[in-house]
């Protein structure tokens, strides 16, 4: 059985340069697991590896396609068996480093069925996106749902995406997760070995205001306006953190300090969600907590995690 090996984590703990030194260390190539990293062009706002970093190893699944283009999990799926295929039968080992909740659930579980969405789903959908209307989308999605679904309402992504399902099908999501389990992900033969990056707390929220204010600092704001300005978006990537208070931001104005503050306030509650996730998603062979190890020997212990 072919191994894959995984390195993931909360944002803003290190798993760039982690990941860089591991790769080289093992004869590896990286499959990025980042459902940003996807679209061309968007890069100071999702920490996109830089042209160094890709000189160093080889990156699969970044650059696929334009921001304004749409993408999705099933998508995902297909380009990343692809890169394990390519990278193995060239005897390299295959590094997937990321956190996108779906994306990486796809290595363990299956994640989607095979629905094509109905032209009356789509319209209906299309209808209230144009004037930016979530809430009878929700009305809807609770209504074929029995009043509950499991997903956050507030998030348009997931809300459109739960309901194309249920109208394209006619059946809750309840019934169609059912259906899900009973199938097998595409990497059921692979051997997953997964190590989970986490930090203490003051020392994330730390990272992650360095973090925002250096993509502030290096062009974040010029990025966002000359890809509005080319149709850049699509109805994902613009709501993304980062790019979703930014837009905000050139409309409303404030200073440049509010809108890092904001960046910050929206990415501390997005690890919090991870945290959730990570705890019941997916199994996890080792935690490394970088807070209270260096950087040497988190190598030395991703190595024994991934081939003891």
């Amino acid at each position: 059985m072919q191994n894959l090996y995984i390195l993931t984590g909360y944002t803003a703990t290190g798993k760039t340069e982690l990941s860089l030194e591991i790769a080289e260390q093992m004869n590896g190539e990286i499959v990025s697991c980042d459902s940003l990293l996807v679209y061309r062009n968007l890069d100071i706002g999702t920490a996109k590896p830089t042209l160094y970093d890709l000189s160093r190893v080889k990156h699969h699944c970044i650059n696929l396609v334009e921001g304004g283009e749409n993408f999705d999990v099933n998508l995902y799926i297909k380009e990343a068996y692809c890169a394990v295929d390519d990278i193995l039968s060239r005897g390299k080992n295959v590094l997937i480093v990321g956190g996108s909740g779906f994306y990486l659930k796809s290595f363990f579980h299956p994640v989607v069925d095979d629905i094509k969405t109905t032209f009356e789903t789509e319209n209906f959908i299309r209808n209230y996106l144009h004037n930016n209307e979530i809430g009878p989308l929700v009305d809807k999605l609770l209504k074929l749902n029995n009043g509950h679904v499991d997903i956050d309402l507030k998030n348009p992504r997931r809300v459109i995406s739960a309901l194309r399902l249920c109208m394209s099908t006619g059946k809750t999501l309840v019934e169609m997760n059912k259906n899900l389990a009973q199938r097998k992900s595409k990497f059921y033969a692979f051997n997953k070995r997964t190590i989970l990056l986490t930090r203490d707390g003051a020392d994330l929220k730390q990272r992650v205001y360095l973090r925002v204010k250096n993509m502030v600092d290096t062009g974040l704001i010029d990025e966002i306006r000359s890809l509005l300005a080319h149709g850049q978006f699509n109805d994902n990537n613009k709501n993304a953190i980062g790019y979703g208070e930014t837009i905000k931001w050139l409309q409303t104005g404030g200073s440049v300090d509010e809108l890092v503050e904001e960046i910050c306030a929206h990415t501390l509650k997005f690890i919090k969600k991870q945290k959730t996730w990570f705890k019941k998603q997916i199994p996890i062979n080792g935690t490394i907590n970088l807070s209270q190890t260096s950087f040497q020997v988190a190598q030395t212990l991703i190595r024994n995690v991934f081939f003891s």
